[in-house]
């Protein structure tokens, strides 16, 4: 298992930390979701964000200790990939906090 740990870094708004948004999606999905899903999910989680599915695809090919290629879909045109995440993520308090709360409309809490 890979551990993310962000707790002692504040400011996670910078493009190089779009996989730390990525795995916090996976890691609230738990199951194999294409980039497409991620991709809807980043921008209504982060509005101010943009960010498109060939953007998050790459992060997950950069990444590839994080991120795991569950199957593989051959298209017409393109293979469509199934990305997991496999880790866990530490945050700090108050970003989980305000993360979860842009989230709860889409994710479902035990």
């Amino acid at each position: 298992m890979i551990i993310i740990d962000f707790r002692h870094d504040f400011n996670l708004q910078a493009k190089k930390y779009d996989f730390v948004k990525i795995a916090y999606i996976l890691s609230k999905i738990q199951e194999p979701t294409k980039a497409n899903t991620i991709n809807y999910y980043f921008n209504q989680i982060f509005p101010n964000k943009y960010c498109n599915s060939l953007r998050i695809s790459q992060i997950m090919r950069q990444k590839k200790n994080l991120f795991f290629i569950y199957g593989v879909e051959a298209g017409m045109t393109r293979q469509t990939k199934e990305y997991t995440f496999k880790g866990k993520l530490l945050l700090n308090k108050t970003t989980k906090l305000n993360w979860d709360n842009k989230s709860k409309k889409f994710f479902q809490t035990p």
